[in-house]
């Protein structure tokens, strides 16, 4: 079966196929209108080469593990699915388009990233990731090229789940070889190996150092082999914090037990510590949504933003509470 082309309608109409958005090792994915309302969706189904492979029936039933486990892991910052159907005996994913870039696209414009739109990114997905692994999954894929920026927010999405996979701490799986070599720990190339939450911690410390730095790594599977050190990515840009550096190499420790086990507690690392005192006293992100209204009350706009809360008991009976507002007027 070749690709689907412009105009091609699916599902009796309910779907037209506009253009594609990009490959990938085991998918395709298309832009098509929804009828009748003529909104934009996206739709991933196998590639062509799966196709033709004799255990095709295997690689569809992993292609609805994606779907399933895309439908579980609703988070603001995942890509949303709306449904599953059938064509010509090809599975086919509905997902939300989203206007915007991927993150490789956005370095390779912008170079270097400051250290707070770093942060702001990598914090927003390491939110999704954190969802991903409470429905029992892992990602297995984080990379640049896997998270888009909304057109209108800049808000971070993690997209392609098509390596994601069940997990149990600490039981033995095997895993498949599709993967970028730069962002994959050394757990992720053994077929058999136990794997967890800090299997995605070295992905997305990998995808903070190139942000802070516009450079790939050596992949962890040569430093493992040829004994290479992880050049410090302050080495590269000297702007980064003494704080973040170390929450990067830490992520990126090739031996599993020397990472962070789980992503919030990896992104703890990134958190500057505002108070040395008291009890408490821990840096928390949340999000609000900013509108703005004309001089009638009516909406104008609306965009996505987030901050960070600090609380600390000074004791006797005094808490001390602060908030940082990205964009707040001092």
């Amino acid at each position: 079966m070749l690709y689907w082309t412009s105009e091609q309608q699916l599902r009796d109409g309910k779907y037209i196929i506009e253009s594609i958005l990009g490959t990938g090792g085991f998918g395709v994915t298309y832009r098509a209108r929804e009828q009748p309302t003529g909104q934009s969706v996206a739709i991933k189904t196998l590639n062509t080469r799966i196709q033709q492979k004799s255990d095709f029936d295997k690689y569809q039933e992993k292609f609805l593990n994606e779907a399933l486990c895309l439908a579980k892991c609703s988070h603001p910052h995942i890509v949303k699915v709306h449904k599953v159907f059938q064509h010509q005996g090809l599975w086919c994913l509905v997902m939300e388009y989203i206007a915007g870039e991927n993150l490789g696209q956005y370095i390779d414009d912008r170079g270097v990233l400051s250290e707070e739109e770093a942060l702001r990114i990598v914090r927003q997905i390491g939110e999704a990731l954190t969802a991903v692994h409470s429905q029992g999954f892992l990602h297995r894929d984080v990379k640049p090229l896997n998270i888009l920026l909304r057109q209108d927010t800049r808000d971070a999405v993690l997209i392609d789940f098509g390596l994601a996979r069940e997990f149990t701490s600490g039981i033995a799986q095997t895993h498949t070889n599709y993967s970028t070599e730069c962002f994959v720990p050394v757990e992720q190339y053994e077929k058999k190996a136990e794997r967890g939450a800090y299997t995605d911690v070295y992905a997305l410390a990998a995808t903070l150092y190139v942000l802070l730095t516009a450079k790939l790594q050596v992949p962890a599977k040569f430093r493992d082999q040829a004994n290479i050190p992880l050049t410090p990515p302050k080495q590269h840009n000297p702007r980064i914090s003494d704080r973040v550096n170390q929450a990067i190499l830490k992520g990126m420790a090739l031996q599993p037990k020397d990472r962070p086990q789980t992503v919030r507690e990896w992104l703890k690392l990134l958190e500057p510590p505002l108070f040395k005192g008291g009890q408490g006293g821990i840096l928390q992100t949340f999000q609000f949504e900013v509108v703005t209204v004309n001089l009638r009350g009516e909406i104008t706009s609306r965009r996505r933003s987030q901050a960070q809360f600090f609380a600390a008991d000074l004791g006797g009976g005094v808490m001390l509470e602060m908030v940082a507002i990205p964009g707040a007027p001092s």
